[in-house]
């Protein structure tokens, strides 16, 4: 299993370090699976304060899609939206 979120902490300073910069650091499934474990780590250690951090170039070009995905809306369409009046 590959770690593309790193966590440490100094001094009640926990910094997430997003590592994936071959992928720009999109937040592809893993990515956010891996981001979001690290912040649950901090609320059982005595961090008062989360740095964000990155490598590569880039800190995070967005979310990453598949390509053989459709993307789905947030916002679902209702019948009457759909129909002008």
């Amino acid at each position: 299993m590959s770690e593309l979120a790193r966590r440490s902490v100094e001094a009640g300073t926990a910094t997430i370090t997003l590592d994936s910069p071959a992928n720009r650091n999109a937040l592809s499934r893993q990515l956010r699976r891996d981001l979001l474990d690290a912040l649950h780590a901090t609320e059982e250690d005595d961090s008062r304060v989360v740095v964000l951090a990155h490598t590569g170039s880039v800190f995070c070009a967005g979310t990453s899609r598949s390509p053989s995905r459709r993307p789905r809306s947030r916002f679902p369409r209702s019948a009457s939206a759909s129909s002008p009046q």
